[in-house]
C-alpha cells in the first residue's frame, strides 16, 4: 500500500514537472501567457535579441509591481518586463560566446594542452568561426528564458529534446556529452558509470542541463510539428541525434568522461 502511495506521488511530480499549470518562469508563477509574440512589430520593441526564437504563444514576464516600502522607496518588481529579460539574453550570449572563442583561440592553452581548468587535452573549436553553433546556443537560450505556451490549458510547455540535441549535434559535441535525455539520469541517455579512483570516493560527474526537463517531439502522419513543447517548430532543431539506441549507447559508454560539462561550453 505505501509502495503505491509512493509511486503514485513520483507520478504526480514527473507529470507536474512536465506540464506545470500556469504560465512559470525559472520555477516561479511569474509569467504571464501572451499571444503578442506572433506579432513581429510587438518583437521588433521589445524582443529584438531573440526576435527570429521566439515565433509562438510564448510565456513572458508579468508585470507586478509590490507597492514601495521604506526598504524600497520605488517598489519592486518594477525590472520584471519582457524588454529588460531580452536585454539580459542579449547580454549574456554574447559574452558567453566571446569566453569560449576566447579558450578555444587560446595559444598558451594550445602549448600546454590543457583546457581553461587545466585537464589535459586540446579544447576543440566549437564556436570559433562557426556561426550555425553560435546561433543553435542562442536559439536555445531563447527557447529556455520564453517556454512556449497553451493559452486554452493555461500551461507552460517544458523544452523540446530536439531543442537540446540541437545544440550539441550543431557544435559537434560527442554523444557522451549530450544532455538532452531522462532528468532521473541528470539529462543523460543511460545511467552514469561512477568514476572510482584508487582509495577515493565513488565519483559522479553529472548535472542537469540548463532547460530540463525535456520532452520528446511528437509529430502528424504529415511530419507537422504537435505544439507540446518548447519551440515546436517545424524546422527550427533536429529530430533526433540519427541513431539508433544500440549505437547511441555503444558510443556513449566508449566516450571520455569529461571533468565537466560546463568547461566546454
Amino acid at each position: 500500500m505505501i509502495s503505491s502511495i509512493i509511486k503514485s506521488i513520483l507520478l504526480i511530480n514527473v507529470l507536474y514537472s512536465m506540464c506545470v499549470t500556469g504560465c512559470y518562469l525559472h520555477g516561479t508563477d511569474s509569467g504571464e501567457c501572451s499571444m503578442d509574440t506572433l506579432d513581429p512589430l510587438y518583437r521588433a520593441a521589445y524582443l529584438p535579441f531573440c526576435f527570429d526564437a521566439i515565433t509562438y504563444t510564448a510565456c513572458i514576464p508579468k508585470y507586478r509591481k509590490i507597492p514601495e516600502s521604506r526598504e524600497f522607496p520605488e517598489g519592486r518588481w518594477i525590472n520584471n518586463t519582457v524588454q529588460n529579460k531580452d536585454l539580459w539574453i542579449g547580454s549574456v550570449v554574447p559574452a558567453h560566446i566571446e569566453r569560449r572563442i576566447g579558450y578555444e583561440t587560446n595559444e598558451a592553452m594550445y602549448e600546454l594542452n590543457a583546457n581553461e581548468y587545466g585537464d589535459v587535452g586540446l579544447t576543440r573549436r566549437r564556436f570559433f568561426e562557426r556561426p550555425d553553433c553560435q546561433k543553435a546556443w542562442k536559439n536555445y537560450f531563447c527557447w529556455i528564458n520564453f517556454p512556449r505556451c497553451d493559452r486554452a490549458r493555461d500551461l507552460t510547455l517544458p523544452t523540446c529534446r530536439s531543442a537540446c540535441e540541437n545544440f550539441f549535434k550543431t557544435c559537434g559535441y560527442q554523444l557522451g556529452l549530450w544532455r538532452c535525455g531522462k532528468s532521473k539520469w541528470f539529462n543523460g541517455y543511460f545511467p552514469e558509470i561512477p568514476q572510482l579512483p584508487p582509495g577515493g570516493n565513488r565519483t559522479y560527474l553529472r548535472e542537469f542541463m540548463p532547460g530540463q526537463p525535456f520532452r520528446q517531439n511528437k509529430y502528424t502522419q504529415e511530419g507537422m510539428e504537435i505544439p507540446i513543447c518548447t519551440p515546436a517548430i517545424l524546422g527550427s532543431a533536429a529530430k533526433g541525434y540519427g541513431a539508433s539506441s544500440e549505437v547511441f549507447t555503444l558510443s556513449a559508454v566508449l566516450a571520455i568522461i569529461l571533468s565537466s560539462l560546463i568547461a566546454y561550453f
